[in-house]
């Protein structure tokens, strides 16, 4: 099953599930991050930022399919990560990869292991870098838990067990106390999840059955799409930018915030006349006319 990527949807709408599977402590509320390191371009799927200082981060990967790498690759990326932000530098962390199902024995195992010598363990000796299976998670949850019952679908073998316990999963999702539209994101989770092991009623059936929305159709899908939109033609921009005008990268960054409060229908527009742009005066008295909190101030307030 390719799962992994609701799972991400699972822990950017519920993060208190991560803490919930893995048994430790949740000390403060997190917020689900996917990270483009900007070196290399490369995403890092799933992190868990605390929203108060001095708090652990957790860096999450989940495997469905044997990989010889994914610890090398989960380490670079908790590397990668501390290298771009200094400031975070001697914050405590953890890192685990959910595996959907037990991992083949690897060739390289022995490899793997001297990894913990150097990776896994801090300087006091604590764990750092955790490997575990979701059915093992599962199974040591009590009946009323949150994460449990979203990833029921998991753990049963028929289609008469979904038929027969699904208004209690979700029941017992009701008594989470989740915000109407956390709840329905959850709820198409483990829609999804039904359909792709069994196969015996589509998406469309599934949310009919469970009066939800279909995610393609939600607020949340639709800012989420506006946002990864709006993300490329902000980077497809600077690029052009910087070939056009050959500025220095500071400008370019500065460019590059500038140009993310713009709209969407601003950045579109811009794309089309960027071409006829021969300055970079010309270029911030663009963007200067269309910034929000530009708009309503006096004229000679406004930077250039």
């Amino acid at each position: 099953m390719r799962t992994d990527p609701l799972f991400y949807e699972l822990f950017q709408t519920a993060p208190q599930i991560y803490f919930e599977l893995l048994q430790i402590p949740q000390p403060c509320p997190y917020r689900f991050e996917s990270i483009t390191v900007k070196t290399t371009e490369k995403r890092i799927d799933g992190v868990l930022e605390p929203t108060e200082p001095n708090q652990p981060i957790h860096f999450i990967e989940v495997q469905a399919a044997s990989d010889k790498e994914i610890y090398w690759r989960i380490s670079r990326e908790v590397a990668t990560y501390f290298e771009q932000r200094p400031e975070l530098r001697g914050r405590a962390w953890q890192a685990a990869v959910i595996w959907l199902g037990k991992p083949e024995p690897q060739e390289n195992e022995e490899s793997d292991a001297d990894l913990g010598t150097v990776l896994l363990y801090d300087r006091k000796n604590k764990q750092r870098l955790y490997s575990v299976d979701i059915i093992d998670l599962l199974g040591k949850l009590p009946e009323n838990s949150l994460a449990l019952n979203v990833l029921r679908p998991l753990i049963v073998d028929t289609e008469r067990q979904v038929r027969q316990n699904i208004t209690t999963w979700v029941e017992q999702i009701h008594q989470a106390g989740l915000s109407p539209e956390a709840e329905q994101r959850l709820l198409m989770v483990m829609s999804q999840l039904i359909e792709e092991k069994f196969r015996i009623l589509n998406y469309k059936e599934l949310c009919q059955m469970l009066n939800l929305t279909p995610f393609e159709e939600t607020a949340s899908f639709v800012e989420a799409y506006q946002r990864k939109l709006q993300e490329e033609i902000v980077g497809l921009l600077t690029r052009q930018i910087k070939r056009k005008f050959k500025f220095a990268e500071s400008t370019i960054a500065k460019l590059d915030r500038r140009l993310r409060q713009l709209t969407l229908k601003d950045l579109e527009d811009l794309f089309e006349v960027v071409i006829d742009l021969t300055t970079l005066r010309e270029l911030n008295v663009w963007i200067n006319a269309r910034l929000p909190q530009l708009q309503s101030a006096p004229k000679e307030a406004r930077p250039m």
